[in-house]
C-alpha cells in the first residue's frame, strides 16, 4: 500500500518518493558478527531505485523509497470520475465503450455507523474512546480509498485511457447545506481519494486532467442540453435521454476539455503553489 511522501514533492522531474506502508508478517532480530539484522516479508513492488528510510514500530514498517517516473502514455481517450457524498463514492464512465463502473457504496454506511458509535460514547461519557473510534474509521476509509483508486487506475490502464476529475477545491465553503448533508460533505474524503488516484496513475504513466465541475450533473451527455435531475435520475427533455445521474455526470466529465495546461502534474503540487490544499475538516457529531 502506497502513500504520497510530502517531503519529496519538489523532486518530481527526476524521481518520485513514496512512503510505502507494509504490515509486518514475519519479523525477527538476530545477531550476526555483532550486527543487528532485520528480516521482513513485504507486499510492495521491488521496482524502486533505492530505499531512503525505514521506520519500525510494534506493528508496521514504514519504508520511504525513490521510484523512477515512468514515461506518460498517449491516451486513446479519457474516463470520467464522478465523486459523490451519497450513494457510490466514485462512478467511472467510459464514453468510448459506454461502460459504467460504480465503486465505494459502503463508504456512507461506514461513516453513519461510526457516527452513531461516537454519539453513544459521548452520551455515556466515554470521551477517551471517541478518538480511537475516529482513528479506526479513518483507517477503514483510507483503505477503501486505496482500493477504489487502484481499481480506477487499472480500468484506465486496461482501456489505454487518461483520467479526468472535477476540480472540487473549496467545495465545502461554496454554500450552506442541510445539516445531514454537511455531515456527509465534511466526512467526504474526496481530497484523499483524488491524491490516491493521481499518484497511482503517475506510477503507471497515466495522465490525470481536471475539468470545470459546473453543471456536470445537469448537462445531458448525449446532446449537451441542461436536463432535469431528480435524486439519482437524470432526464433530458430535448433528446429524451434518460440515465443514472452519476453515470451521466461521469460521461460529461470524460468529454469536457481540461482546465489545466499542465496535465500530468500532481494536483497536490498545484495546490501547494496556489496555497490551497482544501484539507477536509473533522465531521461534527
Amino acid at each position: 500500500m502506497y502513500g504520497l511522501s510530502t517531503q519529496e514533492q519538489s523532486s518530481f522531474n527526476d524521481k518520485l518518493s513514496y512512503c510505502v506502508l507494509s504490515k509486518i508478517q514475519k519479523a525477527y532480530l538476530s545477531w550476526k558478527n555483532k550486527e543487528e539484522v532485520l528480516d521482513l516479508q513485504y507486499q510492495f513492488s521491488d521496482k524502486f531505485k533505492k530505499i531512503n528510510q525505514i521506520e519500525i514500530d510494534d506493528k508496521y514498517a514504514y519504508v520511504s523509497v525513490s521510484l523512477e517516473e515512468p514515461k506518460q502514455i498517449k491516451p486513446e481517450g479519457f474516463i470520467g470520475i464522478d465523486l459523490n457524498t451519497t450513494g457510490h463514492v466514485a462512478v467511472v464512465g467510459n464514453p468510448q465503450t459506454g461502460k459504467v463502473l460504480k465503486l465505494g457504496k459502503e463508504s456512507l454506511h461506514i461513516r453513519n455507523k461510526y457516527k452513531t458509535i461516537r454519539k453513544n460514547c459521548q452520551k455515556n461519557g466515554k470521551y477517551g474512546v471517541i478518538k480511537k473510534i475516529k482513528h479506526r474509521e479513518n483507517s477503514i476509509i483510507r483503505n477503501l480509498d486505496h482500493n477504489i483508486s487502484k481499481e480506477i487506475v487499472e480500468t484506465a490502464k486496461e482501456n489505454k485511457c487518461g483520467i479526468k476529475l472535477e476540480k472540487l477545491g473549496g467545495i465545502r465553503q461554496n454554500k450552506k447545506h442541510r445539516r445531514n448533508f454537511n455531515f456527509a460533505l465534511n466526512s467526504w474524503s474526496f481530497h484523499q481519494l483524488q491524491q490516491f488516484i493521481e499518484y497511482k496513475a503517475r506510477l503507471n504513466g497515466i495522465p490525470v486532467a481536471y475539468v470545470e465541475p459546473k453543471y456536470t450533473s445537469q448537462e445531458c451527455s448525449r446532446c449537451g442540453n441542461i436536463g432535469t435531475r431528480n435524486g439519482k435520475d437524470f432526464s433530458c427533455h430535448l433528446c429524451g435521454h434518460f440515465d443514472h445521474a452519476d453515470a451521466n455526470a461521469s460521461f460529461n466529465i470524460a468529454l469536457r476539455p481540461s482546465i489545466e495546461s499542465n496535465v500530468g502534474q500532481l494536483n497536490a503540487d498545484r495546490d501547494v503553489f496556489k496555497g490551497n490544499t482544501d484539507i477536509p475538516r473533522g465531521a461534527t457529531l
